[in-house]
């Protein structure tokens, strides 16, 4: 069994007044994740917000969601919508599930001493 856990800012679009915090309607962001060791089948993720900055005079309307899951890497999505803006998100998330193990391989001789 093998557990992968992370946590970081996901966006930060206050700074440099990207979308996220200057546009409207429908806008997201999508990162993909690739695992260093790779999972034996698809595992399953975990996300959480534990950091969001937000324009207090609109409502807050968010969904983070994992679009894509495989054995080697998964990717996130945060949406927004209408008029929210939002100037920073932070995430964490967790990927739990079985790994295959390399298979052991001899010394030169066929034999341990």
């Amino acid at each position: 069994m093998q557990v992968i856990t992370a946590s970081d800012e996901l966006f930060n679009h206050v700074d440099e007044n990207l979308f996220m915090w200057s546009g409207s309607g429908s806008r997201s962001v999508s990162i993909n994740i690739v695992f260093l060791i790779g999972f034996r089948e698809t595992p399953a993720i975990t996300l959480g917000i534990t950091g969001i900055d937000s324009d207090c005079t609109n409502n807050l309307r968010f969904v983070l969601n994992v679009t894509e899951v495989k054995a080697t890497e998964f990717t996130m999505e945060f949406k927004t919508w209408e008029r929210t803006h939002i100037a920073r998100a932070s995430v964490s998330w967790q990927a739990i599930g079985a790994i295959t193990l390399p298979e052991p391989t001899l010394p030169v001789g066929g034999y341990y001493a």
